[in-house]
């Protein structure tokens, strides 16, 4: 199956009707103005490319939110480097979804890129997005048990992670 592009009139509908949701994404998942930004243009690009699955999709803002969440976690795996973050207040001024547990998410968003890659999409599915367990398996392809049994390594690792930092720095 050979994928093909959007067209540019099909993307510039895109990023006219997703552009700002996607770059508030990409804003909270690298908190670097400048790396969201590239993350976003990257995603354009991609869709120009190989983006036709994108017109089959069930729900294409969904679509566009995986698509994007995999295209910023590329470029903090490329970039390999330590960021000088925005405090997420500052990033994310409309906070948390509803449902959504503030510690565990500002967690997650602080250690992301500490994170392996299949941690990272689910971490992002469940304290970021606030899927529910049954969700982020259907989304992923595997039982509500393995979600759920990953879901509890996750939760210790930031743990341990979180007991890491200085008391001075929590703070």
């Amino acid at each position: 199956m050979v994928l093909r592009g959007l067209t540019a009139n099909e993307v510039s509908e895109v990023y006219r009707r997703y552009g700002p949701l996607l770059e508030r994404r990409c804003r909270l998942l690298l908190r670097d103005d400048v790396l969201a930004e590239d993350a976003l243009h990257e995603l354009c690009a991609t869709l120009l490319r190989r983006g036709e699955p994108l017109r089959e999709a069930t729900s294409p803002y969904r679509w566009l939110c995986r698509a994007v969440e995999r295209t910023s976690l590329d470029l903090l795996r490329r970039r390999k480097r330590v960021r000088e973050a925005l405090a997420l207040d500052d990033v994310d001024v409309l906070g948390p979804a509803p449902g959504v547990d503030v510690d565990e998410r500002r967690a997650v968003l602080e250690a992301l890129d500490a994170l392996e890659p299949e941690q990272q999409v689910l971490a992002i599915m469940l304290f970021v997005d606030g899927m529910t367990q049954a969700e982020a398996a259907t989304e992923l392809g595997v039982s509500r048990v393995t979600v759920n049994k990953r879901a509890q390594e996750l939760r210790s690792s930031l743990r341990l992670r979180l007991a890491d930092v200085p008391e001075e720095a929590a703070s």
